[in-house]
């Protein structure tokens, strides 16, 4: 899967790597949209939230993101 570039910038640096730094983009992109999610959420400051978003969003519009 390839990621959009704002979120592999977050995973970049997420890994302390310059945001344009695309050394370890194929390592991201290979990465499930769960393990994705959950950096992401970590980057922005939702640091073990991820869990309790997907249910929100599965609670509120019966979706499950894990299914993806």
């Amino acid at each position: 899967m390839a990621y959009p570039e704002y979120i592999l910038k977050k995973l970049r640096q997420r890994e302390d790597l310059e945001p344009t730094d695309k050394s370890k983009d194929e390592l991201f992109n290979e990465l499930s949209p769960s393990a994705v999610f959950d950096e992401v959420c970590d980057w922005e400051g939702f640091i073990n939230y991820s869990c309790t978003i997907k249910s929100w969003i599965e609670d509120i519009y019966d979706v499950k993101l894990d299914k993806f």
